[in-house]
């Protein structure tokens, strides 16, 4: 029987709902019958943080990883403002726009990936859509579907909203959930494993967008990219108001991969200073 992606979302919503103690499970409301001009969003609906999709976009058919990758990432990235509280926050510049807008294509792709990982519906779906092609690739045949998934949000989405000065730049996009790819595996292997890196870059980024020069060393503003990693962390440890977490009621196994605890400013800067380095020593440009 053909899925659609509201089944995917539907999953994906029983999975991270399964990330939480019992008696803490978040109660995500979703509406599928949004206009098809808004593909998807975060809205209040009678003063409740709903995640809204386009009907269109809700009912189109999942043939393969790489469209419930597309899937995944476009409900991750609101499934990450929801988990993060975002709708509390009274954006007070573009500045503000763009750190929420980079913090759920990090935080989101993260969540993607430990409901493929370590949950179970999603992780139904995937084995219900295997090939023999799938098989032969084993534990790494996602990463090119995820690679190819990612593309398309890129040219469908990412660059048209590149125009808006509330969101970052397209290709930053890319970086920004590349970063949460990698992210995922070190908190999920419980170390910087450098095969898994650099195997993961290549698939997740550098082969999907082979096309496009200078990825890792384009003209960003690296004055701006440092505030937006400042205003950031401000945001969050506001959102989180002296509370252990956003979201409560995170089970301990999934707490480093999506709980919604956050460092100050030193100790942030340091640890991804530090991975940072690690990488590049790889040989991997980042």
């Amino acid at each position: 029987m053909p899925i659609s992606n509201k089944d995917v979302i539907e999953a994906f919503i029983e999975d991270f709902q399964s990330m939480h103690e019992s008696n803490h499970q978040p109660n995500v409301k979703c509406d599928f019958d949004g206009d098809p001009a808004v593909l998807a969003e975060v809205a209040n609906v009678g003063g409740i943080p709903t995640l809204r999709f386009s009907y269109r976009f809700a009912d189109d058919a999942v043939s393969n990883h790489a469209d419930l990758f597309y899937c995944l990432i476009i409900a991750g990235h609101e499934l990450a403002h929801w988990a993060n509280a975002h709708t509390k926050h009274l954006d007070k510049d573009d500045l503000d726009s763009k750190a929420i807008e980079m913090w759920a294509d990090f935080f989101g792709s993260r969540l993607v990936l430990t409901a493929v990982a370590r949950c179970q519906k999603v992780q139904t779906i995937i084995r219900n859509m295997r090939t023999p092609a799938f098989d032969a690739e084993r534990e790494n045949a996602l990463l090119p579907a995820y690679g190819e998934a990612l593309r398309r949000v890129y040219d469908r989405l990412f660059a048209p909203a590149s125009a808006s000065p509330k969101y970052p730049s397209a290709i930053e996009r890319v970086q920004i959930c590349g970063a949460g790819v990698t992210s995922f595996f070190y908190r999920h292997l419980g170390k910087m494993h450098q095969g898994m890196t650099v195997l993961a870059l290549r698939r997740v980024i550098l082969e999907p967008f082979a096309d496009i020069a200078d990825l890792f060393s384009g003209d960003i503003d690296l004055e701006e990219s440092g505030a937006l990693a400042f205003r950031n962390i401000e945001i969050h440890l506001g959102l989180k108001k002296g509370r252990p977490l956003i979201t409560p009621g995170i089970l301990p196994q999934f707490n480093q991969l999506v709980g919604t605890h956050y460092l100050g400013h030193s100790e942030n800067m340091a640890h991804r200073e530090q991975l940072r380095e690690k990488v590049r020593a790889w040989g991997v440009e980042i």
